[in-house]
Parts: structure tokens; C-alpha cells; sequence
């Protein structure tokens, strides 16, 4: 995104800039951009020497240095990061011409990259903080959640599902399709996640890649189970309370308990892709442990933990219980590096695209949620919305032109760049989907809306990870140490 410039060109901080303070440095990035870069105090000197707008030459000579060579590199550096820009330049530019080439082009189907099978509405749990019957408000949703018909899905929709999406694909040249098996629980029809693995396989014949995932309390896996997702790849993430909650979850049965850690033993046997989903919510942060959550995702070579934030936005109206909130998540991240097991959610996806580990909305398509253009979820009836959480209806399956189509997979695609106008100049602006658009949608009944409570845990979790990124983990660039004697 950087360009050249000139020794007389005159270059301006970017209001996009942002700063964190980290004791003996600072960590800098581009609230649109990322490019997280850690820079000492004289760098941060330098930097701030532009403010206003200055020529390279004229702060160049204000530092009085005998070789100029090494300034001018570092302000280079700076300049490519677009932490310093020209004057007439605004780099929103460049993510509303995204959005007009994506409004565009939205109804190909280029977008989607995620295929979700609601294969089964039923469940032996009954967790009172489930999100399914909750979340939902338009009266499509309604109708077709409760509908006797729309409890277990036939081969034959997943067929005609999968084949649709597989078409949109190749007509985009999308090289890979993921398909997720949810629910309720997916196991309670386990004959069709059976019958779609084995017909589908890992590639088409065409060569797209298929990736399977399965989101399951765990209770009903066998090892007939586990070795066919060992043979397909398929990615287990297992539905796990943090230790402590689940003996006090309001659960007939707890996820967590010492049935699904009998399961866990079977998926660890065959040497299968575990990982947990957590949730923080208002029914179990009274007794999370993120710490023995850890310690037991150890014991079973649990991969990573996904931890999940309360979809009811009640839960984030204090202060205090949004610090305390912020405060597990730190110490359950920093206790999980130092024990070798990835602690992950969308409120590290923002830190990811801010350090350059993950791609930014203007490659992969969506900042956390890929509920924005980039997924479809279809009930086992085969009618299609665009994620489980959400009420906006896109049409049936049977016609899969007519959901890209549809004004409301639209209205979801186009929400990818700003949530509401209310993002305008966050700190955490473009990496950040908001919370649920599900959520939103029950308390609003729209989804270009913020909730405050839930921004200021995603804007202070963030900072806190800025706070102590490692130095071997980003790039640094020390004035000091490129310019000795400055």
C-alpha cells in the first residue's frame, strides 16, 4: 500500500495511525491496515516530527545526523506502512473501492468460501445458555426452526446443498470449500455426516478441496466415528465448559463432564484434530477456570480452545463484568502459550490482522465473521440464511442463485468494511465485525448497529495483547539501532 516519494514531497502522520504504549516501547499500526510495527522512543520521535506535514528533508535535517542514508530508510519504512502519508491522500479510499468492486460482483458468488449443514435440530443436552430459540426474531426463522419437518436433514438436501455450492465455486474458480456439520447436535444424525463424508470425500474430481469441521458436545462419539474423521480430516471441535462452570452449569447434562472426556479419550486414540469451544457467558463466568480449561485441553491434545462471548448483550451492561470479562480471556491466552495451546476466538482474530498473522478484510473477505458474504447455512428443510445465529432469510437451496441474489445476503456481504457509522475511527476499525449480527438482530431488529459495552472488550482484550506481543513475534524497527549515536 506504500508508495514513493520524494525528499521534498511532504508526508503527514495518517489520522488511521494508532499508538500503545508498552513501557519501553511503543506498538504503532494502521487502524485500517495493521502493519504492526514496534518502535522505540526515538522512533516514535521521528514519527511524531512529521506531525502537522513535513518534507523527509526538513526533518532529516532537524535530527542533524552526519548520514542521512539511515533516516531516510527508516521514514521509508514508515511510508510503506502508510503510518506516514501525503497530504491530499486518504487511505479509506482504497476500502470503498473494495466495496464498490464487491457490490459489484456480490451476486457470483465469489464470496463464498463456507458451507453450513444444520444436519440435525435435535439434542441430548439442554443447556439453558445455548443460543439456538434464542437469538432469532423474523418470522421465517420461526416458522422454519419449529416446523417437524426441519429436525433432521436427508441426504438428499445435503446433496443438492453441497453440489449447489460446489457449482458457485467453479464458476468463480474458488479453489476450496469448507463444510461445517451443525446443529443442535450433529451427531444425532450421524447416518447423513456418515453418508456426506464418505460420497464427498477430501477433493472433487474438478480438484476443489473439501475441509470438514464438526461442532458437537461430544457425548455420542464412537470410534467408528472418530476414525472416519481421522480418514476425512475432519476437524473436531468439541463444545467444553471451563471446569469449574460446568459443575454449576443449569445443564441436564454438562459439557465438560466426565462422559465427553471418555469421548475426548476415543478422538485422542485415533489421533484426530481436537478443539474446544468455550463459552463466557453470564450462566457460567461465576466458575470459569480458564486455567485447569488448559490444563485438561493438555491432557487430551486438544489443539486450541475457541473462546466464545455471550451472544445475549445484557451480559456486557456493566463495567465490571466487562473487565472481568477482558481479565479471563488475558489470563486464559497467556496461560495457554505458555503451555503450547492456542487460545483463539474473534476477538484475537482483530490481533491477528493487526500483526500481519491473519489476512486483512480486503483479501480474505470478512474481518471475524464470515457470516458476511463468505457463508451459508442451510436447515435441514433446505432453506438457506446466512449463518445459525441470524434471522435474515436468503431463500431455499433449490435455488441458489436467487439467495446471492437476494437483497438480504447483500445487506450481510456489504456489512464486511464499516458495522455502523459509529466505528468510524475506532482503534480497532478495520479488523472488527462487532458482536453477533444474530444478536443485533434480536435486540434491533437490524444489524448496521455497535454495542458499546461489547466494543469496549474487544477494544481492551486487543490492547492488552498489544500491550505484551513479544518482539519475537512482530516486527520491530528501533531508530537507535539503525541509527547509532541518534
Amino acid at each position: 500500500m506504500g508508495r514513493s516519494f520524494s525528499g521534498m514531497q511532504k508526508l503527514k502522520i495518517s489520522r488511521y495511525l494508532r499508538t500503545v504504549p508498552r513501557g519501553k516501547d511503543f506498538a504503532v499500526y494502521h487502524c485500517l491496515y495493521g502493519n504492526l510495527l514496534l518502535v522505540d522512543a526515538e522512533g516514535m520521535a521521528l514519527l511524531q516530527s512529521f506531525d502537522g506535514g513535513r518534507s523527509i528533508d526538513e526533518v532529516i535535517r532537524s535530527f542533524a545526523v552526519g548520514d542521512a542514508t539511515d533516516v531516510w530508510s527508516y521514514v521509508n519504512e514508515l511510508r510503506m506502512r502508510d503510518f506516514l502519508v501525503s497530504d491530499p491522500l486518504d487511505e479509506y479510499e482504497l476500502v470503498a473501492s473494495d466495496a464498490a468492486r464487491r457490490e459489484q460482483r456480490v451476486e457470483s458468488g465469489y464470496l463464498l468460501r463456507v458451507l453450513q449443514l444444520v444436519v440435525s435440530n435435535t439434542c441430548n443436552f439442554n443447556c439453558r445458555y445455548c443460543f439456538v430459540d434464542k437469538m432469532y426474531e423474523s418470522r421465517e426463522r420461526e416458522m422454519v426452526q419449529h416446523r417437524p419437518g426441519n429436525m433432521n436433514m436427508s441426504f438428499a438436501t445435503a446433496r443438492l446443498a453441497i453440489e449447489a455450492a460446489l457449482d458457485i465455486l467453479m464458476r468463480n474458480g474458488t479453489p476450496g470449500l469448507t463444510v461445517e456439520f451443525f446443529g443442535g447436535e450433529p451427531l444425532m444424525n450421524w447416518p447423513l455426516v456418515e453418508q456426506v463424508l464418505k460420497t464427498f470425500g477430501t477433493k472433487t474430481p474438478e480438484g476443489i478441496e473439501l475441509l470438514y469441521s464438526i461442532t458437537t458436545n461430544g457425548s455420542l462419539i464412537t470410534d467408528e466415528m472418530a476414525g472416519l474423521f481421522r480418514e476425512h480430516n475432519v476437524t473436531v471441535t468439541v463444545s467444553f465448559d471451563a471446569p469449574s462452570a460446568s459443575s454449576r452449569s443449569p445443564a441436564r447434562k454438562q459439557k465438560g463432564s466426565e462422559q465427553v472426556r471418555e469421548k475426548l479419550e476415543i478422538l485422542k486414540k485415533y489421533g484426530n484434530r481436537v478443539t474446544f469451544n468455550t463459552v463466557i457467558s453470564k450462566e457460567t463466568i461465576d466458575g470459569y477456570d480458564g486455567e485447569s480449561l488448559i490444563d485438561i485441553a493438555g491432557r487430551y491434545g486438544v489443539a486450541m480452545i475457541g473462546l466464545i462471548l455471550d451472544l445475549d448483550l445484557s451480559f456486557y451492561g456493566s463495567q465490571g463484568r466487562r473487565e472481568e470479562v477482558v481479565e479471563h480471556i488475558w489470563r486464559t491466552y497467556a496461560y495457554g502459550r505458555s503451555r503450547g495451546i492456542a487460545v483463539v476466538g474473534y476477538w484475537h482474530q482483530i490481533f491477528s490482522q493487526i500483526a500481519g498473522a491473519q489476512p486483512l478484510n480486503l483479501l480474505s473477505g470478512y474481518k471475524t465473521c464470515p457470516a458476511t458474504g463468505c457463508k451459508l447455512s442451510v436447515e435441514p428443510e433446505g432453506h438457506v440464511f446466512i449463518c445459525k445465529c441470524c434471522s435474515g432469510y436468503l431463500g431455499h437451496v433449490a435455488r441458489p442463485d436467487a439467495v446471492l441474489q437476494s437483497e438480504q445476503y447483500k445487506q450481510y456481504a456489504m456489512q464486511a468494511y464499516r458495522n455502523a457509522p459509529e466505528c468510524d475511527g475506532c482503534e480497532i476499525e478495520g479488523f472488527c465485525s462487532g458482536v453477533c449480527m444474530g444478536a443485533l438482530e434480536k435486540k434491533h431488529r437490524r444489524i448496521d448497529m455497535t454495542e458499546k459495552g461489547a466494543c469496549q472488550v474487544y477494544r481492551g482484550i486487543t490492547r492488552r495483547l498489544l500491550e505484551n506481543v513479544s518482539p519475537d513475534d512482530t516486527d520491530v524497527h528501533y531508530l537507535k539501532d539503525k541509527v547509532p549515536g541518534i
